[in-house]
Protein backbone atom coordinates (compact mmCIF):
# COMPACT_ATOMS: atom_id res chain seq x y z
CA UNK A 1 0.00 0.00 0.00
CA UNK A 2 1.19 3.52 -0.77
CA UNK A 3 2.99 4.94 2.25
CA UNK A 4 0.88 8.09 2.32
CA UNK A 5 1.72 8.64 6.00
CA UNK A 6 5.47 8.76 5.25
CA UNK A 7 4.70 11.38 2.62
CA UNK A 8 2.79 13.49 5.12
CA UNK A 9 -0.80 12.73 4.13
CA UNK A 10 -3.39 12.13 6.83
CA UNK A 11 -5.27 9.41 4.99
CA UNK A 12 -5.46 7.40 1.80
CA UNK A 13 -8.38 9.52 0.64
CA UNK A 14 -6.40 12.72 1.12
CA UNK A 15 -3.53 11.21 -0.85
CA UNK A 16 -5.70 10.18 -3.81
CA UNK A 17 -7.54 13.51 -3.87
CA UNK A 18 -4.23 15.37 -3.99
CA UNK A 19 -2.91 13.06 -6.72
CA UNK A 20 -5.92 13.65 -9.00
CA UNK A 21 -6.06 17.38 -8.29
CA UNK A 22 -2.40 17.96 -9.14
CA UNK A 23 -2.07 15.89 -12.32
CA UNK A 24 -0.39 17.84 -15.11
CA UNK A 25 -2.74 18.84 -17.91
CA UNK A 26 0.02 18.39 -20.48
CA UNK A 27 3.76 17.84 -20.75
CA UNK A 28 4.01 19.50 -24.15
CA UNK A 29 6.91 21.91 -24.10
CA UNK A 30 7.76 23.97 -27.18
CA UNK A 31 10.17 21.23 -28.23
CA UNK A 32 7.34 18.68 -28.34
CA UNK A 33 5.79 19.72 -31.64
CA UNK A 34 8.61 19.55 -34.20
CA UNK A 35 12.22 18.44 -34.07
CA UNK A 36 13.37 21.10 -36.49
CA UNK A 37 16.99 19.98 -36.49
CA UNK A 38 16.01 16.49 -37.65
CA UNK A 39 13.51 17.84 -40.18
CA UNK A 40 15.99 20.23 -41.77
CA UNK A 41 18.81 17.68 -41.79
CA UNK A 42 16.62 15.08 -43.51
CA UNK A 43 15.88 17.51 -46.34
CA UNK A 44 19.26 19.22 -46.54
CA UNK A 45 20.92 15.83 -47.05
CA UNK A 46 19.42 15.83 -50.57
CA UNK A 47 19.79 19.52 -51.35
CA UNK A 48 21.54 19.01 -54.71
CA UNK A 49 19.21 16.20 -55.81
CA UNK A 50 16.15 18.26 -54.83
CA UNK A 51 17.43 21.17 -56.92
CA UNK A 52 17.72 18.89 -59.94
CA UNK A 53 14.20 17.53 -59.55
CA UNK A 54 12.87 21.01 -58.84
CA UNK A 55 13.53 21.91 -62.46
CA UNK A 56 10.43 19.82 -63.30
CA UNK A 57 8.26 22.61 -61.84
CA UNK A 58 9.33 24.78 -64.80
CA UNK A 59 8.49 22.18 -67.45
CA UNK A 60 5.18 21.94 -69.32
CA UNK A 61 3.05 18.97 -68.32
CA UNK A 62 3.42 17.21 -71.67
CA UNK A 63 7.23 17.33 -71.47
CA UNK A 64 7.58 16.44 -67.79
CA UNK A 65 7.93 12.65 -68.17
CA UNK A 66 10.62 12.99 -70.82
CA UNK A 67 12.50 15.52 -68.69
CA UNK A 68 12.37 13.17 -65.70
CA UNK A 69 13.81 10.35 -67.82
CA UNK A 70 16.65 12.69 -68.80
CA UNK A 71 17.33 13.76 -65.21
CA UNK A 72 17.41 10.19 -63.86
CA UNK A 73 19.64 9.05 -66.74
CA UNK A 74 22.21 11.77 -66.06
CA UNK A 75 21.81 11.99 -62.28
CA UNK A 76 20.66 8.66 -60.78
CA UNK A 77 21.40 10.08 -57.34
CA UNK A 78 18.00 11.84 -57.49
CA UNK A 79 16.16 8.50 -57.32
CA UNK A 80 16.22 8.09 -53.48
CA UNK A 81 14.37 11.42 -53.19
CA UNK A 82 11.36 10.15 -55.16
CA UNK A 83 9.70 8.05 -52.41
CA UNK A 84 10.19 10.93 -49.94
CA UNK A 85 7.86 13.03 -52.11
CA UNK A 86 5.01 10.70 -51.15
CA UNK A 87 6.14 10.38 -47.50
CA UNK A 88 7.81 6.98 -47.90
CA UNK A 89 11.23 6.36 -46.39
CA UNK A 90 11.76 2.83 -47.72
CA UNK A 91 14.13 2.49 -50.64
CA UNK A 92 12.46 -0.70 -51.88
CA UNK A 93 8.72 -0.90 -52.53
CA UNK A 94 6.34 -3.59 -53.69
CA UNK A 95 3.18 -2.24 -55.33
CA UNK A 96 0.09 -4.25 -56.17
CA UNK A 97 -0.68 -3.65 -59.85
CA UNK A 98 -4.35 -4.16 -60.62
CA UNK A 99 -5.26 -5.18 -64.15
CA UNK A 100 -6.73 -8.29 -65.75
CA UNK A 101 -4.61 -10.11 -63.22
CA UNK A 102 -3.11 -9.06 -59.91
CA UNK A 103 0.66 -8.92 -59.67
CA UNK A 104 3.28 -7.20 -57.59
CA UNK A 105 5.80 -4.83 -59.06
CA UNK A 106 9.07 -4.14 -57.27
CA UNK A 107 10.69 -0.71 -57.33
CA UNK A 108 14.24 -0.01 -56.15
CA UNK A 109 15.04 3.60 -55.30
CA UNK A 110 18.80 3.34 -55.14
CA UNK A 111 21.27 5.87 -56.48
CA UNK A 112 23.02 3.36 -58.73
CA UNK A 113 23.27 3.66 -62.51
CA UNK A 114 19.99 2.39 -63.91
CA UNK A 115 19.11 0.53 -67.07
CA UNK A 116 16.69 2.21 -69.45
CA UNK A 117 13.79 -0.08 -68.54
CA UNK A 118 14.42 0.59 -64.81
CA UNK A 119 14.30 4.34 -65.46
CA UNK A 120 11.03 3.98 -67.36
CA UNK A 121 9.59 1.92 -64.48
CA UNK A 122 10.43 4.68 -62.00
CA UNK A 123 8.92 7.33 -64.25
CA UNK A 124 5.79 5.18 -64.57
CA UNK A 125 5.71 4.94 -60.78
CA UNK A 126 5.89 8.74 -60.58
CA UNK A 127 3.06 9.07 -63.08
CA UNK A 128 0.73 6.59 -61.36
CA UNK A 129 1.35 7.93 -57.85
CA UNK A 130 0.70 11.53 -58.91
CA UNK A 131 4.26 12.78 -58.51
CA UNK A 132 4.46 13.96 -62.13
CA UNK A 133 1.30 16.05 -61.70
CA UNK A 134 2.54 17.37 -58.36
CA UNK A 135 5.33 19.26 -60.08
CA UNK A 136 2.65 21.35 -61.77
CA UNK A 137 1.13 22.25 -58.39
CA UNK A 138 4.21 23.31 -56.43
CA UNK A 139 6.85 25.99 -56.94
CA UNK A 140 9.59 24.67 -54.69
CA UNK A 141 10.28 20.99 -54.01
CA UNK A 142 12.56 21.86 -51.08
CA UNK A 143 9.77 23.74 -49.28
CA UNK A 144 7.33 20.94 -50.09
CA UNK A 145 9.66 18.28 -48.64
CA UNK A 146 10.27 20.41 -45.57
CA UNK A 147 6.52 20.41 -44.95
CA UNK A 148 6.38 16.69 -45.63
CA UNK A 149 9.11 16.05 -43.06
CA UNK A 150 7.22 18.11 -40.48
CA UNK A 151 4.23 15.85 -41.04
CA UNK A 152 6.32 12.70 -40.77
CA UNK A 153 8.00 14.03 -37.63
CA UNK A 154 4.61 14.23 -35.90
CA UNK A 155 4.75 10.44 -35.66
CA UNK A 156 7.68 10.83 -33.27
CA UNK A 157 5.72 12.99 -30.83
CA UNK A 158 4.69 9.98 -28.76
CA UNK A 159 8.35 9.16 -28.08
CA UNK A 160 9.16 12.81 -27.45
CA UNK A 161 6.32 13.04 -24.93
CA UNK A 162 7.84 10.32 -22.75
CA UNK A 163 11.33 11.75 -23.09
CA UNK A 164 10.17 15.26 -22.20
CA UNK A 165 8.57 14.03 -18.97
CA UNK A 166 11.66 11.97 -18.21
CA UNK A 167 13.78 15.12 -18.62
CA UNK A 168 11.48 17.05 -16.27
CA UNK A 169 11.85 14.36 -13.61
CA UNK A 170 15.61 14.27 -14.19
CA UNK A 171 15.96 18.00 -13.57
CA UNK A 172 13.80 17.80 -10.46
CA UNK A 173 15.78 14.90 -8.98
CA UNK A 174 19.12 16.59 -9.62
CA UNK A 175 17.83 19.72 -7.93
CA UNK A 176 16.62 17.78 -4.89
CA UNK A 177 19.84 15.79 -4.54
CA UNK A 178 21.94 18.97 -4.29
CA UNK A 179 20.77 19.27 -0.71
CA UNK A 180 21.68 15.65 0.10
CA UNK A 181 25.42 15.14 -0.54
CA UNK A 182 25.35 11.46 0.41
CA UNK A 183 23.12 10.72 -2.56
CA UNK A 184 23.93 10.56 -6.28
CA UNK A 185 21.86 9.99 -9.40
CA UNK A 186 22.49 7.70 -12.36
CA UNK A 187 20.40 7.79 -15.54
CA UNK A 188 19.54 4.55 -17.36
CA UNK A 189 21.77 2.64 -15.01
CA UNK A 190 22.96 -0.49 -16.82
CA UNK A 191 23.65 -2.26 -13.53
CA UNK A 192 19.95 -2.16 -12.63
CA UNK A 193 17.81 -3.92 -15.23
CA UNK A 194 14.14 -3.78 -14.33
CA UNK A 195 12.98 -5.74 -17.38
CA UNK A 196 14.69 -7.62 -20.14
CA UNK A 197 16.55 -5.05 -22.28
CA UNK A 198 15.12 -2.23 -20.11
CA UNK A 199 17.28 -0.17 -17.80
CA UNK A 200 15.86 1.78 -14.89
CA UNK A 201 15.13 5.39 -15.83
CA UNK A 202 16.99 6.60 -12.74
CA UNK A 203 18.75 5.02 -9.79
CA UNK A 204 19.55 6.97 -6.64
CA UNK A 205 22.63 5.83 -4.78
CA UNK A 206 23.46 6.45 -1.14
CA UNK A 207 27.18 6.30 -0.42
CA UNK A 208 27.67 4.49 -3.75
CA UNK A 209 25.07 1.82 -2.97
CA UNK A 210 21.82 1.66 -5.01
CA UNK A 211 18.81 2.51 -2.88
CA UNK A 212 15.98 3.92 -5.00
CA UNK A 213 14.77 3.06 -8.50
CA UNK A 214 12.76 5.83 -10.18
CA UNK A 215 10.56 5.05 -13.15
CA UNK A 216 8.49 7.70 -14.90
CA UNK A 217 5.85 7.95 -17.62
CA UNK A 218 3.14 10.29 -18.82
CA UNK A 219 -0.27 9.46 -20.30
CA UNK A 220 -2.47 11.99 -22.05
CA UNK A 221 -5.07 9.46 -23.23
CA UNK A 222 -6.61 6.31 -21.85
CA UNK A 223 -6.31 2.87 -23.40
CA UNK A 224 -4.72 -0.48 -22.76
CA UNK A 225 -1.16 0.90 -22.45
CA UNK A 226 -1.48 2.76 -19.11
CA UNK A 227 -3.40 -0.18 -17.64
CA UNK A 228 -0.74 -2.63 -18.81
CA UNK A 229 2.06 -0.43 -17.46
CA UNK A 230 0.32 0.04 -14.12
CA UNK A 231 0.09 -3.72 -13.66
CA UNK A 232 3.75 -4.17 -14.58
CA UNK A 233 4.83 -1.77 -11.84
CA UNK A 234 3.21 -3.96 -9.19
CA UNK A 235 5.57 -6.74 -10.27
CA UNK A 236 8.48 -4.31 -10.46
CA UNK A 237 7.82 -3.08 -6.92
CA UNK A 238 8.00 -6.68 -5.66
CA UNK A 239 11.21 -7.27 -7.61
CA UNK A 240 12.81 -4.14 -6.18
CA UNK A 241 11.95 -5.20 -2.65
CA UNK A 242 13.62 -8.57 -3.26
CA UNK A 243 16.77 -6.64 -4.23
CA UNK A 244 16.40 -4.38 -1.16
CA UNK A 245 15.57 -1.43 -3.37
CA UNK A 246 12.71 1.05 -3.15
CA UNK A 247 10.64 1.85 -6.23
CA UNK A 248 9.31 5.33 -6.86
CA UNK A 249 6.87 5.33 -9.74
CA UNK A 250 6.32 8.85 -11.07
CA UNK A 251 3.34 8.88 -13.40
CA UNK A 252 1.30 11.81 -14.59
CA UNK A 253 -1.14 13.07 -17.19
CA UNK A 254 -4.89 13.57 -17.56
CA UNK A 255 -5.50 9.93 -18.57
CA UNK A 256 -5.45 8.88 -14.92
CA UNK A 257 -8.56 10.95 -14.17
CA UNK A 258 -10.56 8.45 -16.21
CA UNK A 259 -8.70 5.45 -14.80
CA UNK A 260 -9.24 5.99 -11.09
CA UNK A 261 -10.04 2.34 -10.44
CA UNK A 262 -6.68 1.36 -12.00
CA UNK A 263 -4.84 4.03 -10.02
CA UNK A 264 -6.33 3.02 -6.69
CA UNK A 265 -5.87 -0.71 -7.26
CA UNK A 266 -2.26 -0.27 -8.36
CA UNK A 267 -1.36 2.27 -5.68
CA UNK A 268 -2.52 -0.17 -3.03
CA UNK A 269 0.30 -2.49 -4.15
CA UNK A 270 3.15 0.03 -4.48
CA UNK A 271 4.88 1.94 -1.68
CA UNK A 272 5.74 5.17 -3.48
CA UNK A 273 3.53 5.93 -6.48
CA UNK A 274 3.24 9.66 -7.17
CA UNK A 275 2.82 12.35 -9.76
CA UNK A 276 5.26 15.15 -10.56
CA UNK A 277 3.78 17.52 -7.97
CA UNK A 278 4.03 14.96 -5.16
CA UNK A 279 7.60 14.14 -6.18
CA UNK A 280 8.46 17.82 -6.05
CA UNK A 281 6.93 18.35 -2.62
CA UNK A 282 7.85 15.05 -0.96
CA UNK A 283 11.21 13.95 -2.40
CA UNK A 284 13.12 15.66 0.39
CA UNK A 285 11.03 13.76 2.92
CA UNK A 286 11.82 10.44 1.21
CA UNK A 287 15.55 11.19 1.06
CA UNK A 288 15.52 12.25 4.70
CA UNK A 289 13.98 8.89 5.66
CA UNK A 290 16.86 7.12 3.90
CA UNK A 291 19.43 9.35 5.58
CA UNK A 292 18.09 8.23 8.93
CA UNK A 293 18.50 4.52 8.06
Amino acid sequence: MAKFDVLGFGSETEYFNFFYKTLLTTNRTYDFFVNWEKVKNNVFTYLTEISLLNSLTKVEVGEREGKLVEIISKYPEVVPVIPLIIAIREKSLAVLDVGDQLFYKEFKFNNKKLKNDEILDIVEFCKKTGIINLFGEINDLYAYLLGMEVGLDSNARKNRSGKIFENLVNLLLKNKLRNHPNFSLKEEDSSIKIKRNKRADFVIYKNNKPKIVVECNFYSTTGSKPIEVANSYIDLDHKCKEEKLTLIWVTDGPAWIKLKNVVERTFNEIDFPMNYKILDEKMDTILKSFEDD
